[in-house]
Order: C-alpha cells, then structure tokens, then sequence
C-alpha cells in the first residue's frame, strides 16, 4: 500500500489560482483594474517570478536533466 500524497501548501494554492482564472465568466480586464489598484510592486514581481519558472519549466518539460538542475539551483 501506498501513502496518499499530502498536498504542500503551494499545490493547493496553484490550484485554486488555476480553478479562478480558468472560470470563462471571469473578466480578466476587471482583475487587472482592481490588481492594479490594490497590489504592491512586490506582488507583480512576484507574479512575475511565477510565470518565469512557469514558462522555463514548460520549455524544459521533457528535459529531466534540466529539470533536477533547475530544482538543485532554485535558491541560487
């Protein structure tokens, strides 16, 4: 028998990010106003760090090697 995989902190939040903004009745421009309004710099940047990893990881997904380096260098 195998244990369940207990969900980190981070994969519950990734998922209720993508189940917010994969809802089509969501107006995206409205987000944008109100983020615009209400978040910090910090917050951008941070967003932006996320897409960044994001978009390495899609172009590295079939690269495993890449992929181990990538995580042994993530704090670097």
């Amino acid at each position: 028998m195998s244990k369940a995989h207990k969900q980190t902190r981070e994969e519950t939040i990734t998922a209720k990010l993508i189940d917010l903004l994969s809802d089509l009745r969501t107006d995206l421009d409205m987000i944008g106003l109100y983020f615009g309004r209400y978040a910090r710099l910090t917050i951008y940047k941070r967003l932006e760090h996320i897409y960044e990893v994001a978009r390495h990881h899609r172009e590295n997904e079939d690269n495993r090697e890449a992929h181990n380096e990538y995580i042994r260098n993530i704090n670097n």
